[in-house]
């Protein structure tokens, strides 16, 4: 019998590829069946571990419910592989050798037959099934022959994983973008799946000229108010929690239009048609189009309720494909996060794939009909942030999106939870290949020149989620070797063990709806930003708020400007601190970005 994987020492990247090559041509050789190639009964194959709900759709339960960022290494060439990568490599080797026939499933992301499309394949583990079909759904069918793009190994099995080199944090997922594979081990979480082929659809993007953002993306027609009609193509940029999936999937139904009449004397039908939900989680920008990733969607559905028709509609379908979602008493689906529980706390991450046309607002297409009109940025803060801001300053917009300032949710890791984090771009740690710079220099030239040419993108920063403004009291924290004072918001534990920011207020998304309306309708009177002046707009009149609602959404309200400016000032500081962690080089590529916000008292 001949040696077939290489020692430890041996092992390097290239080794690993011929080397799982290599193991599928010997055990055809030996009449062994090597792989599963795109076989045609997952769904059954996956129902023998899942659980049928009374309406029809299945659940399956992973055994870790949120994805594993902490236990991921990003390799870029042999130079940086240590022992324990390749003793890893080896393990997943011979556990390829030795067990029965992988599945193997061949998928598109990005519509097929444009700049953006990428062959990925995935070789799953036969024992987790719903995994492969599951992720399937999500994707558009590719030919099985053609050669792939990107190739993700998933064994969901603990393989006897050493630690990530310098930590005690296991190695469980590593990432080659140069090398176009990841290898997935120890978590049988969906999202590692689907997150692994984004990341790499992501750097694809990148070299295709584009930029692969964390965004959900949806258009339809408003009326203006100067009686024009415009088509609005929105992207919204948010991290888990912030309501990304909630304001992608909101629609104007006749009964959200009864809603919002009594609530703001607001009639959304009398300026809202043709309304189309194209993606939920990450897409493409190009000069002159955005493009879907998927051809469905991966979901949160925490909370999920009837007010949220579109996506309520989608996720209680009988072919709905659920994950960590619980049943109610009479055996349905159940999204009130009340029973199911994950480390001894009630479950706040389950998931949903839903197909998009069960929405009832989506025509099978999931590239635009022209160039990004509207960015939106779902930054929840909880000290400096009005409710609602318009970026006229294209440097300034850039520096929003490349702080990717947000708030801990618990379906990213309990310690977090409640605090403020600068996440870059919305998208860290999914950016690979290239460092977060690139895309930000690339998304700013971009804003640049669509200025230039008289037809900026409108771009808005939303603290849905935050607090305006939360109780805090003054700490002194270390950014590397400076110490600043900096404001921490006093948490409060609720009875579901998840720690909340006390105090404050937020607009609801009902609001937060209507003034996405009157924005893209151009029915907001504006007036400058108390610091930064005409580079921001915050609201003065939005048709169907009252001014007492209004005043409740502005830090100013609760805060004398002395207070405002410091608060402002430690934000700064901090937010210099991520960049140049996230950012390296952007202070001196493109210094503008990096001091925007900066000012003179």
């Amino acid at each position: 019998m001949p040696k077939i994987i290489p020692s430890i020492e041996e092992m390097s990247i290239e080794k690993f590829k011929e080397t799982f090559k290599k193991i599928l041509e010997y055990k055809k050789k030996c009449g062994i069946t090597p792989y599963l190639d795109n076989p045609q009964d997952l769904f059954e194959r996956a129902k023998l571990y899942g659980t049928q709900y009374k309406n029809g759709s299945w659940n399956w339960a992973s055994n870790i419910w949120h994805r594993s960022a902490d236990n991921t290494v990003v390799i870029n060439s042999d130079d940086e592989l240590k022992y324990e990568h390749k003793f890893l490599m080896v393990r997943v080797l011979e556990h390829i050798l030795a067990q029965g026939p992988f599945i193997k499933v061949d998928a598109y992301y990005g519509k097929p037959g444009t700049k953006a499309q990428m062959h990925a394949r995935l070789w799953c583990d036969p024992q987790f099934p719903d995994i492969a079909y599951r992720w399937s759904q999500l994707v558009f069918p590719a030919p099985p022959d053609e050669e792939p793009d990107v190739e993700v190994i998933c064994i969901p099995h603990y393989l006897r994983n050493p630690f990530i080199p310098g930590t005690n944090k296991l190695l469980m997922v590593m990432r080659f973008p140069h090398h176009n594979f990841t290898i997935i081990t120890c978590s049988s979480y969906q999202g590692e799946v689907k997150k692994a082929f984004l990341a790499h659809w992501i750097f694809h993007v990148y070299k295709r000229g584009g930029t692969g953002e964390h965004a959900g993306f949806k258009e339809f027609t408003v009326k203006r108010v100067d009686g024009t009609k415009k088509r609005i193509v929105m992207c919204i940029w948010g991290l888990t929690g912030t309501g990304k999936s909630t304001h992608t999937f909101f629609v104007f139904t006749p009964k959200v239009a009864e809603r919002f009449k009594k609530k703001f004397g607001i009639d959304p039908l009398e300026y809202v048609e043709d309304q189309a939900i194209k993606n939920d989680d990450i897409v493409a920008i190009f000069e002159d189009c955005v493009i879907g990733s998927e051809r469905n969607s991966w979901t949160k559905t925490e909370d999920l309720t009837p007010k949220q028709e579109a996506l309520w509609r989608a996720a209680n379908s009988s072919r709905a494909l659920h994950e960590n979602t619980e049943f109610d008493e009479n055996g349905n689906v159940c999204f009130a996060g009340k029973t199911f529980q994950y480390f001894g706390k009630l479950n706040k991450n389950a998931r949903s794939v839903i197909y998009l046309e069960d929405t009832g607002y989506f025509d099978g297409n999931i590239m635009s009909s022209g160039p990004l009109t509207t960015a939106i940025f779902l930054s929840p803060d909880l000290f400096t942030s009005y409710a609602f801001m318009k970026v006229e300053d294209i440097a300034l917009a850039a520096k929003f999106y490349a702080d990717g300032r947000t708030i801990g949710h618990p379906a990213q890791k309990i310690e977090i939870v409640g605090r403020i984090r600068y996440v870059s771009r919305f998208c860290k740690p999914f950016t690979i290949g290239v460092p977060d710079t690139a895309h930000v220099i690339r998304f700013y030239n971009y804003l640049k020149k669509r200025k230039e040419k008289g037809d900026p993108v409108e771009v808005y920063v939303i603290n849905a989620t935050g607090r305006i403004v939360a109780k805090y009291q003054w700490v002194e924290k270390k950014f590397g070797d400076k110490v600043i004072m900096a404001p921490e918001p006093i948490l409060e534990t609720g009875s579901d063990g998840i720690p909340r920011p006390l105090g404050g207020t937020n607009p609801s998304i009902d609001e937060t709806e209507l003034f996405i309306l009157q924005a893209t309708r151009g029915a907001i009177e504006w007036k400058p930003h108390p610091v930064w002046g005409e580079k921001v707009l915050i609201p003065k009149k939005i048709p169907g708020f009252s001014e007492k609602r209004l005043r409740e959404l502005e830090p100013l309200h609760y805060l004398s400007i002395e207070e405002f400016k410091a608060l402002l000032k430690a934000q700064i500081e901090e937010s210099k601190y991520w960049l140049d962690v996230n950012c390296p080089g952007l202070k001196e590529k493109i210094p503008e970005i990096y001091y925007a916000m900066d000012f003179e008292d």
